[in-house]
């Protein structure tokens, strides 16, 4: 569960055309509960930029062993001062994550294994010594 507990805007950068920012922040105060109990504080912020035309949004990220909460915000509304909040939980992403250093640990270990003691690589094609026996050759194209 979220609780908003505070929010607050501000312009940001310095004067562009008739604002006095480049870019106008609305910082959202929150608290998290898990179960009932108080678990964390954050902070996301929404950022709408005059400048380039667009908005975009900073979010709050929680990993843990077992799941990652990512809070972020979807909407503000300063008049009313309602605030729409994205809130979504992944379990077993720190699972992936240490899936993926494991197999970068096998590549680098069948590497260290690829190579011989002297660090010279270990050749898979081996010479055949003798004499090739060209009687048996016939021309391409001939007669039989």
């Amino acid at each position: 569960m979220i609780s908003v507990t505070g929010m607050d805007s501000a312009f940001e950068g310095s004067q562009y055309k008739q604002y006095p920012g480049s870019s106008y922040a609305t910082y959202v105060d929150f608290d998290v509960y898990k179960k009932g109990a108080y678990f964390d504080s954050g902070q996301i912020k929404y950022i709408t930029d005059f400048k380039w035309g667009q908005t975009y949004t900073s979010t709050y990220v929680d990993r843990g062993v077992f799941e990652e909460l990512f809070i972020a915000p979807k909407a503000v509304n300063e008049t009313s001062g309602e605030v729409s909040i994205y809130v979504r939980t992944v379990p077993f992403i720190t699972f992936i994550w240490g899936g993926l250093f494991l197999m970068l640990a096998g590549i680098a270990v069948l590497g260290l294994i690829d190579y011989s003691v002297d660090g010279k690589a270990t050749t898979s094609v081996a010479k055949i010594k003798g004499k090739r026996n060209k009687g048996s050759e016939r021309p391409k194209g001939g007669k039989k």
